[in-house]
């Protein structure tokens, strides 16, 4: 068990992490933190006009430290706005843990595609993707976890498999009664699963 949710983490998620063969459940949740805006000369200890990217570290009036990576970083001038979280893409290669039954990944800050090969994982009972920038389709490779509870929400940009609908794959819609989407008609059109019946 990896269990690192609630603890403000920030960058990405190494791809190393898929290495771990026996790993049964993976926590990274909850490291979205608020945007704080800092004094960059005396509070970042670098001016706004020099920076040149980078991780950077402020302290607040308290003297608490806050961090970011690059892409939390906005200059408004002469400040820094930091909004630390975890982000990037989510890793492929997830059929090198075959014994995943808990895939938590909400609340940061996670771009791309959700990776179809979290499909594979027949063990899986929780798949929380929700309260991220994800975009792209929901792979119908999910449709086949029906014992999964899987949770996607929150992700304003994310589509159907038409760039232009918001509807989710067949197979997710009629097997997977743990998907948040379930029993939503715009992702789940009702009309569309009685056909289901019939094929």
């Amino acid at each position: 068990r990896l269990h690192l949710d609630h603890n403000h983490l920030i960058g990405t998620i190494p791809d190393d992490i898929l290495s771990l063969v026996r790993l049964r459940e993976l926590k990274v949740s909850h490291s979205q933190q608020e945007r704080q805006c800092f004094s960059a000369i005396w509070d970042c200890g670098v001016s706004a006009g020099i920076y040149q990217g980078g991780d950077i570290c402020c302290y607040s009036d308290s003297g608490a430290r806050v961090c970011s990576d690059e892409a939390g970083v906005e200059i408004e001038y002469p400040q820094f706005c930091l909004t630390p979280g975890l982000r990037g893409t989510i890793p492929a290669g997830f059929t090198n843990t075959p014994y995943l039954q808990v895939l938590e990944l909400s609340n940061n800050f996670l771009t791309g595609n959700i990776p179809r090969e979290i499909g594979g994982l027949s063990r899986l009972k929780v798949l929380d993707l929700t309260n991220n920038s994800l975009t792209g389709s929901i792979p119908s490779a999910l449709g086949v976890l029906a014992d999964a509870v899987i949770l996607v929400q929150g992700n304003d940009m994310i589509r159907g498999q038409n760039k232009n609908d918001k509807i989710a794959p067949l197979s997710l819609c009629s097997n997977v009664p743990g998907f948040d989407l379930f029993d939503d008609p715009t992702w789940c059109p009702p009309e569309r699963n009685l056909l289901r019946k019939f094929y």
